[in-house]
């Protein structure tokens, strides 16, 4: 009997390739390859009456241990359809609700059935499902979905609550039911009436019976399956850890550990524009998804981001107040302790967004360690830098002279400086000099006589001189003085006749 089912299930398939291709010509695909896929299908009536029916395919290689389709745009608080194979040829619808990050549980549902078509055919898993309580999927625009797979050992489980390996990966999108209208309420993935349920997983045993597949079966592309999205979401992930875990930290401790708050504004203010950059792809990829102010990660995002909006004013006004008083003042205060703060909500809401992209281990512990390595001495060196703040508050008050004091003193002796100067050149200004009269020097300064000019030597002048000069006697040694009066000449030494001897020979 399961053979027969099973051969039933191939032949609706084959008639679902040969005549009703058009129904489900535009599968939504994700994964390895495109090869997990799914299609939709909504009754006119629904669509008009806005609630109904929904039809939904799910189509994976038998290779995968599991294959699952959600409603909404996040594991938490998703409906999920879980699809894996029975052991016998067939496969296991599951429906459960996603808890977070952990394995979804079995939820019992009435008004979900797995409809005719359904098995293990060619090497595919197939799950056609009709869900008559999908009240959370819009049935006139767009809603979030979300689909998970898993490779792997094949489940080959009847059990509805069977346990699950972790997903190897996920794709979040965008699905437009008004525009996969079909004429008939009925089962638009077979091309008979009616048909035998595979494995006896559906509430009703034979299906819903009734048309052939008609109608627009559309499954629009985006979401994070796509270049785009990917794009977008790694951009938004990595810009918004730079700009929260490492260059808000960064720039506050400039101001305490540098002091020039030139670099700790301009750092900042290049944070500021990162930031902006970073929530604006946010934006784009939530509006994509149509997550935007759905979850706590994209409200608390926009939330933060305008908060910091703030952030430069109260700088620009703690700046001012801080030249004019030399101290910190109130300004001061809820500047630093606000982007503090908000600091500390970005970092959180960067794990929020990190949870709700359903990022790996790897990612989630680098995010962690950065976190620890760097904005974790930042706010470790919080306390102290508030005890040496108070500490220096104290000295202050006890004697040493403040930054306020030795401002106000400097500017006191500047002006005093100015003063005096200010004087002087006015009294220099106002001084007059008193005439000078030729009479005012009479006592006060001595004359003199003019020296008279002395006259030349005459020759006769120096004559008695010359007569005095030749007649002076010149004492020669070897000459008495008698010998020096009558002229004769005197006789040289023994030593110096010697000398001269040698001299001639």
């Amino acid at each position: 009997m399961g053979l027969g089912k099973s051969f039933a299930g191939a032949v609706a398939l084959a008639t679902l390739s040969s005549i009703g291709a058009l129904a489900a010509s535009e599968p939504h695909c994700v994964g390895d390859n495109s090869k997990i896929c799914f299609s939709w299908g909504v009754p006119e009536s629904a669509i008009k009456g806005g609630s109904g029916n929904v039809y939904f395919q799910l189509r994976a290689p038998n290779t995968y241990e599991w294959a699952a389709l959600g409603i909404g745009s996040q594991m938490r608080g998703a409906e999920i359809f879980l699809m894996y194979q029975d052991g016998s040829g067939n496969v296991t619808l599951s429906t459960r609700s996603g808890v977070g990050h952990v394995m979804p549980q079995y939820t019992q549902r009435s008004e979900v059935e797995l409809l005719a078509g359904s098995g293990v055919v060619n090497d595919e898993m197939v799950a056609n499902v009709r869900c008559g309580d999908c009240q959370s999927a819009s049935l006139t625009g767009s809603s979030g979905w979300i689909s998970a797979w898993k490779t792997g050992q094949a489940i080959n489980s009847q059990d509805k609550s069977a346990r699950i390996d972790y997903h190897d990966d996920h794709s979040i999108f965008q699905i437009d039911l008004s525009q996969a209208s079909i004429t008939s309420d009925a089962n638009p993935f077979t091309g008979t009436d009616g048909g035998s349920n595979p494995n006896g997983n559906n509430t009703s045993g034979d299906g819903n019976g009734g048309g052939s597949g008609g109608g627009n079966i559309v499954s629009p592309g985006g979401g994070s399956g796509s270049p785009l999205s990917s794009t977008l979401l790694y951009g938004h992930g990595v810009l918004m850890m730079i700009v929260w875990v490492i260059l808000y930290p960064a720039g506050a401790l400039m101001m305490p550990f540098i002091g020039k708050w030139i670099f700790h504004a301009a750092f900042q203010t290049m944070a500021f524009l990162a930031m902006w950059a970073g929530l604006g792809l946010g934006y784009v990829l939530a509006h994509r998804l149509g997550i935007f102010w759905q979850n706590t990660h994209t409200r608390l995002g926009i939330i933060v981001c305008a908060l910091m909006f703030l952030q430069p004013i109260l700088g620009a006004l703690h700046h001012t107040s801080y030249k004019r008083q030399g101290r910190r003042g109130a300004l001061s205060h809820i500047h630093v302790w606000y982007g503090r703060a908000l600091i500390i909500l970005g970092i959180i809401n960067g794990g929020l967004g990190l949870k709700l992209a359903s990022a790996g281990m790897a990612f989630r512990t680098a995010y962690i360690v950065l976190a620890a390595v760097i904005a974790g001495p930042y706010f470790l060196s919080i306390p102290w830098l508030e005890m040496r703040k108070a500490k220096r508050a104290k000295s202050d008050g006890t004697g040493s002279p403040s930054r306020k004091g030795l401002t106000a003193r400097a500017v006191s002796d500047e002006a005093s400086t100015d003063f005096v100067q200010e004087l002087y050149l006015k009294e220099l200004k106002a001084y007059k000099m008193p005439a000078v009269k030729e009479s005012d020097s009479v006592g006060q300064v001595q004359t003199f006589a003019e020296p008279k000019t002395p006259k030349s030597p005459e020759e006769a002048d120096l004559a008695s001189n010359l007569q005095e000069y030749e007649s002076m006697a010149v004492e020669i040694e070897g000459q008495d003085a008698a010998q020096q009066a009558s002229g004769t000449p005197a006789a040289l030494p023994d030593w110096l006749e010697a000398e001269e001897e040698d001299v001639k020979h």
